[in-house]
């Protein structure tokens, strides 16, 4: 109890906490950018088996390919993922595996056109999925105030766990953004169960023991879900399962910020205290 007092009377500290997460995470994205996968602007995902240090693999890779701007990253399971963006012919595998010393496990091609298909899609369902959780929100509440802070928390967690994808070299591929989608769907389902608890069907007789009513089956889910993701991101290997685990991973810390903090602090001072 103790601790949960401590957690809703130091919330204004907290804040400062995550404005200044999220001003890294912000910063990171900027600076760094999240690189595209193959999957979303098209080229040749190559499998690779080597010891070598994945920045020197790339730059030998793009001088026996003549190709530039190809990246390299080592995955979870030790091989490195060369993209290279240009459709290869089969006879540029053999060549490269001679050049190089390396050996090729797989290869994977996707055309421009296909690509660009793919990243339009994604273009078009974040606007849709964030205007269906717009219109739910506000349905369900029916106050400006608190329907602009829940969508406030989604969009910051997206921000957060962007900036983090930048940071750990996680490309933005159709894995990745299929767990930014369960992102959405999880900020929502937490930030309502905070503004029911507070607001909308609130049963405590203050909105500090709300709050703290919250925060206990808040943290629960967080832990379950954590669990889940942390197993996956562990044990898995499959690339695009390591990188939905990685979002997911991202995207809880990104929540517990805002909204346990943030949405917290907002409700507590500008909305329920009224």
């Amino acid at each position: 109890m103790r601790v949960l007092e401590a957690y809703v009377g130091n919330l204004g500290r907290l804040l400062i906490v995550t404005l200044a997460f999220t001003a890294a995470c912000a910063g990171s994205l900027v600076t760094l950018g999240v690189k595209m996968g193959v999957d979303l602007k098209g080229g040749t995902m190559l499998v690779v088996k080597s010891d070598q240090d994945p920045d020197t693999l790339a730059r030998r890779s793009a001088r026996v390919l003549g190709v530039p701007d190809v990246q390299a990253v080592r995955s979870s399971q030790g091989v490195i993922l060369l993209q290279v963006p240009r459709y290869l012919s089969a006879d540029a595998v053999p060549r490269l595996e001679r050049a190089l010393h390396v050996k090729v496990e797989s290869m994977q091609t996707v055309g421009p056109a296909l690509g660009r298909a793919f990243w339009k899609s994604v273009k078009i369902a974040v606007p849709l999925a964030i205007v269906a959780v717009a219109v739910i929100v506000f349905g369900i509440f029916r106050r400006p105030l608190l329907s602009a802070t829940v969508l406030a928390a989604l969009g910051l967690d997206l921000l957060d766990a962007l900036g983090l994808m930048a940071l750990t070299g996680i490309p933005l591929t159709l894995a990745s953004f299929a767990g930014l989608l369960m992102i959405i769907g999880y900020a929502v389902d937490s930030n309502i169960l905070l503004s029911m608890y507070t607001v909308k069907r609130r049963r405590a007789r203050t909105v500090d023991e709300a709050i703290q009513e919250s925060f206990k089956t808040g943290m629960t889910m967080v832990m379950t879900t954590a669990a889940a993701a942390g197993a996956l991101f562990l044990l898995s290997t499959s690339e695009a399962m390591f990188e939905i685990a990685a979002v997911v991973v991202f995207g809880l810390i990104a929540d517990v910020l805002n909204t346990w903090v943030f949405n917290a602090w907002v409700i507590r001072e500008k909305i329920a205290g009224r």
